[in-house]
């Protein structure tokens, strides 16, 4: 009987032992897997701030000689494919250069490092109704008065058809409620009145010492010889508006930053694939 009793304890208590063991192992595998997602995350993040920041910036927002890869919707957009090609062969006609000497291990670190920068700085941009924010943009808002949408309103300031393309939602928010946080280039309105007395008045778009073009409000443009001009006058672009907190509610913001979001070909790409995906999905 006790020996019974003894073998039973001594089985009872292997049981217990096993998962003992069993969490341990578990445990030891998770801060392994902790500690190589770190190494991973470290070697990224070395690789890219010795590789691709001098352009692109630390957190890939872009710089004087490179387009933001953080933060804006290009990048997000393309797949891990695009993208390793892209870091793989570089882009000779616009100045990137390529990384193929890195090797295959090295640029998958680099690819990872640019998710998690695209993820952190990722705001949500279907947060709102973009057929609301239309109305807006050619209504209460008043954008269209200074504004195009692929061809609809006026080309006083910056034509806002593929804004998207590389700002992203936040961008887009701040330009509209904090404009004083822009830094975009003064533009300049010119008036003139030609040798047969016609007069042209519009945003200048190109200038040098023997000639002026012009854009007007409805997108067409007229070039200048400057001998060829009786008068010329010049003022600034209208500002930005900085009422718009004010002028629009925070709702009706985020309409209007939808609506912007969404008129960007890359958008449009963005979403016709995910349409396509989820018909795939439906249809398997």
């Amino acid at each position: 009987m006790r020996n019974h009793l003894c073998g039973w304890l001594t089985v009872a208590g292997l049981a217990l032992a096993f998962p003992t063991l069993s969490s341990n192992a578990e445990s030891q595998t998770s801060n392994l897997t902790s500690q190589a997602t770190q190494v991973e995350y470290s070697n990224g993040k070395n690789l890219f701030e010795t590789t691709c920041a001098v352009c692109h910036g630390l957190d890939g927002a872009g710089g004087e000689h490179a387009p933001t890869i953080g933060r804006g919707a290009a990048a997000k957009s393309k797949s891990d494919s695009e993208l390793a090609r892209i870091l793989r062969d570089g882009i000779p006609g616009k100045g990137m250069p390529p990384f193929n000497s890195l090797g295959d291990l090295e640029l998958g670190s680099i690819l990872d490092y640019l998710r998690f920068l695209q993820a952190k700085n990722e705001t949500p941009s279907d947060v709102g109704n973009p057929v609301h924010g239309q109305r807006i943009f050619f209504g209460k808002g008043g954008c269209a008065d200074c504004h195009a949408m692929h061809g609809e309103g006026h080309f006083l300031s910056t034509d806002l058809s593929d804004f998207a393309y590389d700002h992203d939602a936040n961008d887009i928010r701040v330009a509209i409620a904090n404009p004083q946080e822009q830094q975009a280039p003064p533009q300049t309105l010119a008036r003139v009145m030609n040798k047969s007395g016609q007069l042209f008045a519009g945003v200048i778009r190109n200038e040098s010492n023997s000639s002026l073009q012009i854009q007007d409000t409805d997108g067409r443009y007229h070039l200048f010889m400057k001998y060829d001009l009786l008068s010329e006058e010049r003022s600034p672009v209208p500002s930005m508006p900085g009422d718009y907190r004010n002028k629009l509610s925070t709702v009706e913001i985020e309409d209007l930053v939808s609506y912007i979001v969404q008129q960007s070909p890359s958008s449009q790409a963005t979403d016709s694939r995910s349409i396509g995906q989820k018909k795939k999905n439906q249809i398997e």
